[in-house]
Parts: C-alpha cells; sequence; structure tokens
C-alpha cells in the first residue's frame, strides 16, 4: 500500500496512529489538529475528539514560528524548519492549564488529501521536575554552605571572644552578667538560624489539605497572635466571601508577613493594612504597614535566605521569613512581589491561587482530608 495515496481520514492511518502507544498529533501545515490518538488525550487531559481543530500553537506554544514556515514554504523546506525543534524538552498546555514537560519531534507527511505534520512526543515530566528540584537543592545546599562559613561563624566567633571577657574580668560581678547576657543573646541567635533553616527546608512538604478560608478571621488571628504593641492598629479592606484553598501554607505565609510589618516598624503607631480581593482563579492579598519603607535596589534581596537589612543585634530573626515566603507562594503556583521606597512603609502583594499548582499538578478539594 502506498500510504502517500492513502487519505487522513481512513481508517488505516487511525488505525496505525492510534495503536502507538506515544502520543501523537496530526496537524495541517497551518496548524490546525486533525487527528490525536488516545494516549495525547490522556496525557493532555481532554476527551475524545475535543483536540481536533484546536491550534496546535495552543496546546504547544512553541511551534508557532515552525507553523509559520510551513504555511509560506515548500514542503522541503517546511521539514527544515521542523528539525529545529526535534526532540527538544518543552512545556505544554493540558486541558485544565496545568503544563507537563515533553520531549517533542515534529515530521511532515504527504497523505491523499494533502500535506500534513506529526507531532510524536514523549512525557519526560518526572525526569524534568526531578531535573529542576535537583537544580534548586543545589543551589539551596551553596546558599547552605555560605551561611554555614559566615551567618553561623560570626556568633560563634562572639561567643569565643564574650568567654575570654568573661574569664579576664571574673572578679568584676557587673561585667560579668552583662557579658553572660551577650552570650545568651548569640546562642539565641544561632538556635533561631538552626530553627529557620530547618523551617525552609521543609517548606516543600506542603499539607495538601483543600479547606474554606474566611481571610478576614484568619487575618485578625495571626494579628492577635504576633502581640502587637497596644499603640498598633489593623485595618481591613471590604470582606469577600470565603473561598476553597490550602490554608496550612497561607496561614504561614500570612503569619510572616504580619509578623514582619509589626517587628520592623518604626512608627510609635503603626498601622498595618490588609486587604483582599477575588480575582476569579485568585485571591489578590495586600499586606502594607506605615514601617520604615525598603529602599527599591533591596526588593530583590529581601527574599534571599538569610538576608536582613538591619543589624543582626537591633532585631530578632534570621533573615528567613520572606525567603520562606516566596518559596511557599511560588511551589503553589503563586507569586509575591513588593511595592516600597525609603520612608513610606512597604506594600507586599501576593497573588494566591485558589487551585494551586504544585510540580505541574493541580490540587483539588479532592485532596481534602476532612
Amino acid at each position: 500500500m502506498n500510504i502517500n495515496k492513502v487519505s487522513l481520514a481512513s481508517d488505516a492511518y487511525q488505525q496505525i496512529i492510534g495503536v502507538t502507544p506515544h502520543p501523537i498529533l496530526v496537524a495541517t501545515l497551518t496548524g490546525e489538529i486533525q487527528y490525536a490518538n488516545g494516549a495525547a488525550e490522556l496525557l493532555l487531559g481532554y476527551a475524545p475528539n475535543e483536540l481536533k481543530h484546536l491550534a496546535m500553537t495552543e496546546i504547544i506554544p512553541k511551534c508557532a514560528d515552525t507553523f509559520w514556515a510551513c504555511r509560506t514554504q515548500q514542503l522541503d523546506k517546511c521539514s527544515e524548519a521542523l528539525q529545529r525543534v526535534k526532540c527538544e524538552q518543552l512545556k505544554v498546555l493540558r486541558k485544565d492549564k496545568s503544563t507537563v514537560y515533553i520531549e517533542l519531534s515534529l515530521a511532515p507527511f504527504e497523505a491523499a488529501d494533502g500535506h500534513f505534520v506529526m507531532a510524536s512526543f514523549m512525557d519526560v515530566n518526572e525526569l524534568r521536575l526531578t531535573e529542576l528540584e535537583l537544580s534548586r537543592s543545589n543551589t539551596e545546599l551553596a546558599q547552605f554552605a555560605y551561611v554555614a562559613s559566615h551567618d553561623l561563624k560570626a556568633p560563634l566567633r562572639g561567643i569565643e571572644n564574650l568567654i575570654e571577657w568573661i574569664t579576664e574580668d571574673i572578679d568584676d560581678k557587673d561585667l560579668v552578667n552583662e557579658h553572660i547576657q551577650m552570650l545568651r543573646s548569640r546562642l539565641q541567635r544561632i538556635n533561631t538560624l538552626l530553627e529557620d533553616l530547618l523551617a525552609y527546608s521543609r517548606v516543600g512538604n506542603v499539607e495538601l489539605n483543600v479547606s474554606e478560608v474566611n481571610i478576614h478571621l484568619m487575618v485578625e488571628d495571626l494579628y492577635q497572635l504576633s502581640s502587637p504593641p497596644k499603640t498598633f492598629a489593623l485595618q481591613l479592606g471590604e470582606p469577600i466571601a470565603a473561598f476553597k484553598a490550602l490554608a496550612a501554607p497561607l496561614t504561614q505565609v500570612l503569619q510572616n508577613l504580619i509578623s514582619n510589618a509589626i517587628k520592623h516598624n518604626d512608627k510609635q503607631e503603626g498601622v498595618i493594612k490588609i486587604n483582599a480581593v477575588d480575582k476569579g482563579a485568585t485571591i489578590e492579598i495586600v499586606v502594607q504597614d506605615n514601617g520604615p519603607g525598603i529602599d527599591k535596589k533591596y526588593h530583590e534581596k529581601i527574599f534571599k535566605m538569610f538576608e536582613k537589612l538591619e543589624s543582626k543585634d537591633d532585631v530578632e530573626g534570621s533573615g528567613m521569613g520572606l525567603a520562606m515566603v516566596r518559596k511557599i507562594t511560588t511551589l503553589l503556583g503563586g507569586d509575591i512581589s513588593i511595592e516600597s521606597s525609603k520612608g513610606e512603609g512597604s506594600k507586599f502583594i501576593i497573588t494566591w491561587p485558589k487551585k494551586p499548582i504544585i510540580n505541574d499538578t493541580l490540587i483539588n478539594e479532592n485532596n481534602n482530608n476532612d
């Protein structure tokens, strides 16, 4: 049988492609999908025949330039364009808007009813995610090595000096007591560093329990738990309806931001403003304060591990809070940004997904163990 004389719609083509275990899409040179086998529908989350007539570029945006080349050139020239994305690892969009990594090969062919492009891909999502996680872990390991050699050494050197001073001033009770207090402070700093580092390392172990969240009640509870000075005030925006979300990580994020807004505020009458807006698929939460503000040149630095703008002796903490906030938020497919300038207070804007995606896997209410 000369396959070039067989129509794409024929049983011969359908059977050959249908029994292939690898996902396959067949599209026209303009990028309109004509056929998808069962493996492709399963991987991309579509029901049978739902992919037909969709644009290939909706599924694989990286193919846009390739199909433009195919539309404007002869088939042999199209083949050259297709070769440029052969066996390339890239991210494709599933029906539920989650993504999956694939290894893609494109090939042109001719049937009785025209010229077509076959997209054959292999699911390499688990491999790619493992590579990304390994890269992230290596980066964090390098950061930890720096912390171990710098941030932990500093208080240890201070302890060594204090022991010498205590030995020298052993007969002066007041000086010895002062040195002991400083010694305790250094030990507490080391303890805080180690505890926060452990908490940071556990961020990836997110509790996948979806529950109903009343953002106003959550914020009010967290504000009181932060023990604000009596002269401070909490101001809440317009209430929004309760929504389903991963409550535990959201609590941790807001607790860090509220605690920071109180701890770093330099005003006698501190004001913490929190507003939430339902954006449909996400909740936008704004945490604003009237504190000292943060110069724009530090807006990225504050989200790094163990970064603090004040002296380590002036304000308690390890500088891990905002690093954990960003890690949690991005892990769940959200985002956090800052608007601030020195002397003008700070505003942190959180985009929190109602249906978070962890490692390109959509988390829904079925994960609720209640």
